[in-house]
């Protein structure tokens, strides 16, 4: 018994924010796929993907640090995906929904929402879990990205951040992975985070988000001293999986 896909959606990727984490989310879907008995190539789904590159800073826009919006951009593109066939588009990147609204809004598409899948995640798979541990991007937590959506979704959570310091240590690590350290010295790249991991359980986090899909590129745990790790990136990949038309053949 294997399962196949037969689908008609095709998975339109806005990557380039950052580069690995897109190619890492077509491969972990590709991967998933594959362990659930999908060995052809025509067992998988269509994906097209886009790497943004060009797009303004969009951690210095959500953080507020900058007046010029990316989503412009991010319309541009997701609008070219749509001509390509993309029938369905997602974001691999937390940050970048700050603006999430207006981006699906107009390249009329439904998105594939990182954040709210990984909010939907969290409380099926942890229902007693009330507080959050957050590792994301400055922007990220600035704009209050997940508290947001979480108030949209009627959820009654309490989101907990790193100390100002550890969070700059945080943001040093997701610009190391942008820059490949994860590749030279996984175990470096992973320091950048675990100071920040500890200091989220002694606030007495249930669950630790890992909010910014180049950590899972440095953090790979499913669980840190005795605490789930949430990662929106792998979630984001069972999403899209989900929204494919899927069927049992023998």
């Amino acid at each position: 018994m294997f399962m196949a896909i037969y689908t008609q959606e095709i998975i339109g990727i806005i990557g380039g924010c950052g580069v690995a984490a897109a190619n890492e989310l077509a491969h972990r879907i590709e991967k998933r796929l594959t362990e659930l008995g999908c060995l052809d190539d025509a067992q998988q789904p269509e994906m097209i993907l886009f790497q943004a590159t060009q797009a303004p800073n969009r951690i210095a826009f959500a953080a507020g640090k900058s007046s010029v919006s990316f989503a412009p951009y991010f319309i541009e593109v997701g609008r070219k995906l749509k001509t390509c066939g993309a029938t369905i588009c997602c974001i691999p990147c937390n940050t970048a929904h700050c603006v999430i609204g207006e981006i699906e809004y107009a390249v009329d598409l439904p998105f594939v929402n990182i954040v709210s899948e990984t909010l939907f995640f969290i409380l099926e798979k942890y229902p007693e879990s009330k507080k959050i541990g957050l590792l994301c991007s400055a922007g990220t937590r600035f704009f209050q990205i997940y508290q947001k959506h979480s108030q949209s979704l009627g959820y009654h959570l309490e989101f907990l951040f790193p100390k100002e310091n550890l969070q700059q240590s945080v943001d040093d690590g997701i610009v190391a992975v942008k820059r490949g350290l994860q590749y030279a010295s996984p175990e470096k790249a992973k320091a950048f985070f675990t100071g920040a991991m500890d200091d989220l359980i002694s606030q007495g986090s249930d669950v630790i988000v890992l909010g910014c899909t180049e950590i899972p590129l440095a953090v790979g745990d499913k669980c840190y001293k005795n605490k789930p790790i949430a990662d929106s990136l792998s979630i984001l990949a069972e999403a899209c999986i989900s929204r494919c038309k899927t069927t049992k053949t023998s």
